[in-house]
């Protein structure tokens, strides 16, 4: 694959990188070869150790993971069959390096990473050390069951914003509830994401 300018520039900057690009523009791909050039080209070598590698999707987190070992062990198989020249002692002991921590490397999805962060900061948080991310079927089902709880006590109270609620539910005609319970569920994920989800 060639690369743009800019995944050119992304790939030899140093320091942290932000890539932000649409969908099927390259953007695995791009940080693949910039963690490579970080590990193979950088004066001195940097370590998967001093690397955070995230991405959204555990698909996109596995495909990262697999062309940086594949490059890797093709880099040392080389090295070690004198492909390229002399045998070079300290690259083959980075390499050789490499792979042996490759199993610890930050290579993977934003939320894997937040939640190892949690984990090791537990006691700050005044976490349970055992939390867990719950599946996104519980989530939904908890969802469903919490807007059901909700909906219930805006429809048989009095208040204004409970008054606000039903005449909202009635000016939807047919659709009545279910098409404010589909907007609700739309919506939540986005408020999630915003500074105020409450406001």
């Amino acid at each position: 694959m060639s690369f743009t300018p800019a995944q050119i520039q992304a790939i030899a900057a140093r320091g942290n990188v932000l890539v932000v690009a649409g969908a099927g523009t390259g953007k695995t791909h791009t940080l693949v070869e910039r963690c490579l050039n970080c590990l193979l080209e950088a004066k001195p070598p940097a370590s998967l150790e001093e690397i955070l590698m995230v991405t959204f999707t555990e698909a996109a987190a596995a495909e990262m993971q697999r062309r940086i070992r594949e490059r890797l062990e093709e880099e040392l198989k080389k090295l070690e069959t004198g492909e390229r020249g002399q045998p070079q002692t300290r690259r083959l002991g980075h390499l050789r390096e490499q792979l042996a921590i490759f199993e610890t490397a930050h290579i993977g999805t934003l939320h894997s990473f937040c939640l190892e962060l949690v984990r090791q900061h537990f006691y700050e948080l005044e976490l349970d050390p055992q939390l867990v991310v719950l599946p996104q079927e519980e989530a939904s089902l908890l969802a469903q069951e919490t807007l059901d709880a909700l909906l219930q006590k805006h429809n048989a109270g009095r208040a204004a914003a409970d008054e606000a609620v039903q005449q909202l539910i009635q000016m939807q005609e047919r659709e009545g509830e279910k098409a404010i319970r589909g907007l609700i569920l739309r919506l939540h994920p986005y408020t999630q994401t915003r500074v105020d989800p409450k406001g």
